[in-house]
């Protein structure tokens, strides 16, 4: 009896995430953890994986855990190598940007991350430690807003938001807010330029 029970629940479940699925491109190898009450909410595309040629064996993992919620506003791209974990009941949302290869993604409540985003590869975001520091562990948003360029080995932590139009050099540790316009380096990052434009090529 509990196995046909079990088939039914599984029939039930693919029904609700058929819809959100079929929003879903996936390019290589991608595994999924994905809770019965996590929620996807796609308005537009989510690529998976993006840009894995001929099995390269760098996959994609995306743990969703209970209540968490993944909301995606236009072509969101996920390169090959991304870890994306969202915690219980966080939201992780993406707009019509993309993220190249390696990036790792800690959503314990929530993280946003505009649209015209590039950011580059081995890219890490957390809004939380994970840990008890001095017996707090609460987690703090991070708010990456539109046409930001990350660089590759960036590390963005809890609590920060970048402005419109920022451009964050490689290898940056972003510790605190950075203004629109703004060029940023170093660890902890600081000002290295203001009132610039970037262009993608």
């Amino acid at each position: 009896m509990a196995f046909f029970i079990n088939i039914i629940k599984s029939l039930f479940y693919s029904i609700i995430y058929t819809k959100s699925f079929r929003k879903i491109r996936i390019h290589g190898k991608t595994w999924f953890k994905i809770s019965k009450t996590a929620k996807f909410e796609i308005n537009g595309k989510l690529s998976l994986c993006d840009s894995s040629y001929e099995n390269n064996g760098r996959n994609v993992l995306l743990r969703m855990d209970s209540n968490s919620n993944f909301e995606v506003n236009g072509n969101a791209s996920i390169y090959y190598g991304g870890d994306i974990l969202l915690f219980k009941g966080a939201k992780l949302k993406i707009g019509n940007s993309f993220i190249n290869s390696n990036a790792k993604i800690r959503c314990h409540k929530n993280i946003s991350i505009g649209n015209g985003c590039a950011i580059s590869h081995d890219f890490t975001v957390m809004d939380g430690n994970g840990h008890y520091l001095n017996g707090n562990n609460e987690p703090k948003p991070v708010v990456v807003e539109d046409y930001v360029w990350i660089g590759s080995r960036v590390i963005i932590l809890p609590g920060v938001k970048v402005g419109t139009g920022a451009v964050i050099a490689a290898g940056a540790v972003v510790t605190k807010d950075v203004s629109a316009h703004c060029l940023v380096g170093g660890n902890p990052a600081k000002v290295i330029k203001e009132n610039i434009t970037w262009k993608e090529h």
